[in-house]
């Protein structure tokens, strides 16, 4: 039978995605002769084969759904394994999708979770997943947004893949390492065929749950035999409470040493440090002994590790005794990065000095300037880079870096918040969409005691995000005194910079008059400043503003001139941005054929280069104009992905969307849960939108007459006008 299924799964392997016909597939699995009911054998064998693989009926045949390759994210399995036969039996009984393991910090969790893991593999063969979320380390842990991340990227999506989405029809084991009970449950995959182990120091009794206690004495002893430790070690297993990591530790020290001299010394040193109860310092005394023990090289390294605050530490900030501190099991190597175990990063932690951490702070500093010039993207430097900044080969390498380092780097500027760090990081978490984590280094900055021009970078970090975020009052206060503060010390290209945001604020609000205000103020410092691409980014903001006041040919020209100064230089950011804003522009003048194919390539380049932003924003405009040339499917489609996109990141997408799904349903509850949250935001360009709109659909002249003093009164007289030629006719 073994042999048919390997042949019914070759033939239809062969055809990956295509329906293979019945008989063609019989003959190649019964090659020789045929069964009498070939069907209903074939029917037999599929279903067996469904086991293992995803098969479909169609009318004509079987169709095999190619698997995606299959992660293994699962740190190795300790070949000196010790132990633990209770627990492993009461997991291989445990039928339910999470398992979680729960007990004291050192006493095995990690190893045991592990170690399960392994043991599953085969039920699960589109992937196992891992991550550590740091729960209970010294440093930030790791939150929810940054392990679906590192998840997404595993399974082969990108920054705009869901993740469950991505799960479906899919058997992947998950494990959540050092999990803190309020981040476990939007990481579990709570998809059918999926399952996960969880650890934790907490309990854990809405699952399955495993509490791991200290070793016994006979696994203690075997332990510290698998590690060739002779003689009697009672003792020595009783001075370590028969702590597993305790154990290990002790056991490193021993090599190559006499027992009995070794139990003295340890005798000697906080006994008590290592009878522990739920103390994170319980291996003090095994951690000092270890330590001692290392080379004045080697120390030196530990030391200056515990600076390092993110999840791992990368190969230039190893040192060359990295490989002793392997050795002694003080260090967990992965790959060409190392890992402390969360103790022995809490050890670590409190040995470095002020100049470990000032040493990290500029070797990071320097690499994050460097990074930063390559990737060119046309955002103004709000702070002066670093005289020593290292250079990066071209754009790809430096994306490549950011990406790399991004969870220690995100850490780093929390541990040590710092204005010119933020600084050099904006351009590439803007471009990624990783705006929560701008928004909370920048305000950690900020908070840090941060005065001046450095001060009022970060304010023109927060007033972007903050306006993206919905807080429009508080980004605003933000750019006035960026403003104030760039322009008291001569920084004109910075103070453009939040000119341009602030007059991108009051156009969403509806104050047309202070948004081209600005904004002029913007344009007339961007050409002596030598600001080419803001210059380009400016046109296409006052097109916006000139659509709104109803100068749409002016509107058109100022678009068109973005676009054409963007791909003079290959700016596709601009490029892209500018041609969504055209189609804008030229669907208002039901020039529907053109704005069409700018919505198309804009969509198309954001897509192709990971611009998120651009993206939400193309699909939610390209919706508008297929609702109005009658194509309501493609644009519930389009506004159904802008939603998922925006996430919680970017409030005005998010309602921007439910406006074109209430325009797409025909929903008076829609538009009515549309126009409070726009009133309640103060997006008055949605909120006389979604007016008309119910209008509209209520053939309500009333609420036109609302819209258009609405609108009105913001000087949004494009819209007035349009409301007017809507309603007239009515009564």
């Amino acid at each position: 039978m073994a042999d048919r299924l390997e042949a019914l799964r070759d033939a239809l392997a062969a055809r990956p995605g295509d329906a293979v016909p019945f008989d063609a597939l019989a003959a190649e699995v019964w090659p020789d002769e045929l069964p009498m009911h070939p069907r209903a054998a074939l029917r037999t064998l599929v279903s067996r084969l469904r086991a293992t693989e995803q098969v479909i009926t169609e009318p004509t045949g079987y169709r095999l759904v190619p698997r995606p390759p299959a992660p293994c994210q699962l740190p190795a399995d300790l070949p000196d394994f010790v132990g633990r036969r209770e627990e492993i039996a009461r997991l291989e009984l445990i039928d339910a999708p999470v398992v979680a393991i729960t007990g004291l910090p050192g006493v095995g969790k990690t190893v045991l979770a592990i170690r399960e893991a392994h043991r599953l593999r085969e039920r699960f063969p589109d992937g196992q997943l891992y991550v550590n979320l740091r729960g209970f380390s010294t440093g930030p842990p790791m939150t929810v947004q940054q392990a679906l991340a590192r998840f997404v990227k595993a399974l082969g999506g990108g920054p705009e893949d869901d993740y469950r989405e991505l799960l479906r029809n899919r058997r992947v084991l998950v494990v959540l390492d050092n999990a803190t009970a309020d981040v476990i449950e939007p990481l579990l995959p709570a998809t059918p065929g999926c399952a996960a182990v969880v650890t934790s120091r907490q309990d854990l009794p809405q699952f399955a749950q495993v509490k791991l206690g200290v070793l016994t004495e006979q696994e203690a002893h075997e332990l510290l035999k698998g590690m060739r430790i002779d003689g009697d070690t009672s003792e020595l297993i009783s001075l370590c409470a028969r702590l597993p990591l305790a154990l290990r530790i002790a056991g490193a020290n021993l090599a190559g040493r006499h027992l009995p001299d070794y139990v003295e010394e340890l005798r000697e040193h906080r006994l008590r440090a290592l009878e522990i109860e739920d103390d994170d310092t319980a291996v003090q005394a095994a951690f000092d002994l270890s330590y001692r023990k290392l080379s004045p090289r080697a120390r030196r390294t530990f030391d200056f590790l515990g600076a390092v605050p993110g999840p791992d530490i990368p190969a230039g900030l190893a040192g060359d005794a990295i490989g002793e501190l392997v050795s002694a099991n003080l260090v967990q190597q992965n790959g060409d990065r190392h890992q402390l175990h969360d103790l022995l990063r809490l050890y670590a932690h409190e040995r470095a000095t002020a100049a470990d951490r000032q040493a990290v702070f500029e070797w990071y500093l320097a690499r994050v300037d460097g990074a930063d010039a390559e990737l060119n993207a046309g955002y103004t430097r709000l702070l002066p880079p670093s005289a020593d900044r290292i250079p990066f080969p071209d754009r790809e390498a430096a994306m490549t870096w950011f990406e790399t380092e991004r969870l220690n780097l995100v850490a780093l500027a929390q541990d040590r918040p710092d204005a010119a760090l933020v600084a050099g990081m904006r351009a590439y978490l803007l471009l990624s969409g990783y705006y929560g984590e701008l928004r909370t280094i920048a305000g950690a900055a900020l908070a840090g005691g941060e005065t001046g021009q450095r001060a009022a970078a970060m304010r023109v970090c927060l007033a972007y995000l903050d306006w993206r975020f919905g807080e429009h009052r508080t980004a605003i206060a933000h750019c006035e005194r960026a403003i104030a503060e760039f322009e008291a010390a001569g920084r004109q290209a910075e103070q453009a910079t939040a000119l341009n945001i602030l007059a991108g604020i009051y156009h969403d609000i509806g104050e047309l008059g202070l948004a081209r205000e600005h904004l002029s103020a913007a344009l007339e410092l961007y050409g002596p400043n030598g600001m080419h691409a803001q210059l380009i980014g400016g046109l296409g903001n006052l097109g916006l503003v000139e659509l709104e006041l109803g100068r749409l040919d002016s509107g058109e020209e100022a678009l068109r001139r973005s676009v054409r100064l963007a791909r003079e230089i290959d700016d596709v950011q601009h490029t892209s941005n500018g041609l969504n804003n055209l189609g804008v522009v030229l669907a208002a003048q039901h020039k529907h054929t053109e704005a069409e194919e700018a919505f198309r390539e804009a969509l198309e380049l954001s897509q192709k280069h990971g611009m998120r932003p651009v993206e939400m924003s193309a699909r939610v405009e390209y919706a508008e104009l297929l609702i109005a040339t009658d194509r309501r499917d493609e644009a519930r489609e389009h506004a159904a992905r802008a939603l998922e996109l925006a996430g919680a990141d970017d409030l005005f997408i998010e309602i921007d969307a439910g406006l074109v799904l209430a325009e797409v349903n025909r929903s008076v509850a829609e538009y009515d849960e549309v126009l409070r949250r726009a009133i309640d935001a103060e997006f008055r360009i949605i909120e006389v939108r979604a007016l008309a709109g119910k209008a509209a659909l209520l053939k309500d002249k009333a609420l036109y007459d609302k819209a258009i003093e609405r609108a009105e009164s913001a000087g949004l007289r494009y819209r007035a006008n349009l409301f007017r030629e809507l309603s007239s006719g009515m009564s």
